[in-house]
C-alpha cells in the first residue's frame, strides 16, 4: 500500500474536505479522490460516506484510521532511522543558517573545519530566523547558525562565535551622514526600510524606537538587505541593521553609523543537548578546541 495514499486518507479524516486536503498535500482535488478510491479498492470497504458534496467517515473508516496512523508513524520513524544511519556512515553534517552567514566568523570556521576534516560532508541551507527553530535541530547531525538576543537556550547548546551591534545606514547625501554616532531620536522622522517580521531583527528595532519614545514610519519590509541598501542609495529611506551584516555591502553611496541606544546580539552555532551524531560532535569539538568559543548558559 502506497504510504502517500494513507497520508491522504488520514488528512481527509481531519478536514472532511478534498479541497483542503489537496492544499495540505500540494496536489489536486482529483488526485486525492483517486488516492482514496485506491485505498478503498485495496481494502474492499468504503471509508467515507459521500452525499450532497459532503463526506463523513464510515465505521470501516473509523476502524482503519488508527492502523493507518500507526503505519505512517512507523514509516516516518524508519525514514528518520535510515537517514541517521546514512548521515553517520557518510559523515554528513547539515548546517542551517541565516542568509548573512558569510559576513561572520562562522562561515570561516566551516571552511577551516573542512580543510582539517575533508572526510566530512557539509550541506548548507539558508533560512530566515523563524524557520531555524526547532525543526532543523531534531536531527543528530543538524546544527544551526543563528543570531541570539536574550532568548533562553533551554534544550539547546549555544556556542558563541562573535557579537554584533546595530548601525543606522543612510545615504551619503543625508544631512546626518557626516556624524560619527547617532541618537536614535535623530531618526524619528525618517522613513524606515526594515528587514521584515520573519527575521529576528525586526522586533528589536521596533523596541529600540519605542524605548526612546517614537513609532517608526515603516515604508518597506523585506528579506534582502542588499535591496534595502539599494533603496537607501536612492534616498528612499534609512534602515537599522546589524553592523557586520552590512559592512561588506557598503558602497560610495551609503554610510553606516553606530546608534544609541543599541542592542548587542550574539552569533552562535546551536545544536540540541544530549546525544548527537559523529559529524556534529567532530565540528563542535573542533570549535571548542581551536577557538575556545564561549558556551552560553
Amino acid at each position: 500500500m502506497d504510504i502517500h495514499k494513507l497520508k491522504a486518507f488520514i488528512d481527509l479524516t481531519q478536514t472532511l474536505s478534498y479541497t483542503e486536503t489537496a492544499e495540505h498535500l500540494f496536489t489536486t482535488q482529483g488526485n486525492i479522490s483517486k488516492q482514496i478510491l485506491a485505498v478503498e479498492k485495496e481494502l474492499g470497504v468504503e471509508l467515507f460516506y459521500r452525499k450532497h458534496r459532503k463526506i463523513q467517515l464510515t465505521e470501516a473508516g473509523k476502524i482503519t484510521l488508527p492502523f493507518a496512523q500507526e503505519i505512517v508513524e512507523q514509516f516516518e520513524r524508519l525514514q528518520e532511522t535510515v537517514n541517521d544511519y546514512k548521515e553517520e556512515t557518510n559523515l554528513l553534517l547539515h548546517i542551517y543558517t541565516i542568509p548573512t552567514m558569510p559576513s561572520y566568523h562562522g562561515f570561516e570556521e566551516i571552511t577551516n573545519f573542512l580543510k582539517v576534516h575533508p572526510e566530512v560532508k557539509i550541506q548548507l541551507t539558508e533560512s530566515e530566523s523563524f524557520e531555524l527553530f526547532p525543526t532543523p535541530l531534531e536531527g543528530r547531525n543538524h546544527i544551526v547558525f543563528a543570531r541570539k538576543f536574550d532568548e533562553n537556550p533551554d534544550i539547546w547548546e549555544w556556542l558563541r562565535t562573535e557579537q554584533d551591534q546595530f548601525v543606522a545606514v543612510l545615504s551619503k547625501e543625508h544631512p546626518l551622514a557626516y556624524k560619527k554616532e547617532l541618537e536614535l531620536t535623530d531618526l524619528a522622522q525618517e522613513n524606515f526600510l526594515l528587514l521584515g517580521k520573519e527575521t529576528n531583527l525586526y522586533q528589536p528595532v521596533i523596541d529600540l524606537c519605542h524605548q526612546v519614545g517614537f513609532e517608526p514610519e515603516i515604508t518597506y519590509e523585506g528579506t534582502r538587505i542588499d535591496l534595502i541598501l539599494t533603496m537607501i542609495a536612492s534616498r528612499l529611506g534609512i534602515t537599522i541593521a546589524m553592523e557586520k551584516s552590512v559592512v561588506n555591502l557598503l558602497n560610495d553611496k551609503v554610510v553606516a553609523i553606530p546608534v544609541t541606544p543599541n542592542r548587542i546580539s550574539s552569533l552562535c552555532f546551536v545544536r540540541k543537548k544530549g546525544t548527537n551524531g559523529k559529524a556534529s560532535d567532530m565540528f563542535w569539538h573542533y570549535l571548542q578546541k581551536n577557538k575556545k568559543y564561549s558556551i552560553l548558559e
